[in-house]
């Protein structure tokens, strides 16, 4: 499986967006190719969970998004992981 992991800082990108931009980014398609993130995920609840500037105990929200793994961390870290069949598309 293919991971790709990108540390942020959540204070300058949102969360919800960046999951949408480092996806079109890694597929090499247009944003709008995909089904809109609220179909799979709230994102004004996830930037809200994951947003750490109040928070002692670190958070980590994991869900599926146009076929890729998506973890979400609010330490900064976003993790994707790809299907093994776009491997190499």
């Amino acid at each position: 499986m293919n991971v790709t992991r990108k540390q942020l800082d959540w204070t300058e990108t949102r969360p919800s967006a960046a999951v949408t931009e480092y996806i079109s980014a890694l597929t090499g398609r247009e944003q709008t190719d995909f089904a809109p993130l609220y179909e799979t995920v709230d994102p004004e609840a996830l930037d809200s969970l994951i947003d750490s500037s109040n928070r002692s105990t670190p958070v980590s929200i994991s869900f599926e998004y146009a076929d890729h793994s998506i973890t979400v961390r609010s330490d900064g870290e976003l993790v994707i992981k790809a299907p093994k069949s776009s491997i190499g598309r």
